[in-house]
């Protein structure tokens, strides 16, 4: 984390977020989307918030797969609702 916080520490609200050091990246329905935020949730202990923008040519769908890999490790795929 840059800048580091405590373990066991509240992310500060207010200041400087907390971003990750090491690059995450997202897929949403197989497409590469704009990563805007990835680093520890404000106001929370040990949470990690990612903030991406559903990128354009994905297709509409109830259950479109998306996926976070960062330091080599993808995450299993969850589902959202793109319309």
């Amino acid at each position: 984390m840059n800048p580091q916080v405590p373990s066991g520490a509240v992310a500060p609200l207010t200041g400087s977020l907390s971003y990750t050091t090491n690059p995450v990246t997202v897929s949403i329905g197989n497409v590469p989307a704009q990563v805007e935020f990835s680093g520890l949730a404000p106001g929370y202990i040990g949470l990690y918030q990612v903030n991406a923008i559903v990128p354009q040519g994905v297709t509409a769908g109830d259950a479109v797969p998306v996926t976070i890999s960062v330091a080599g490790q993808t995450s299993p795929p969850v589902t959202i609702a793109v319309q």
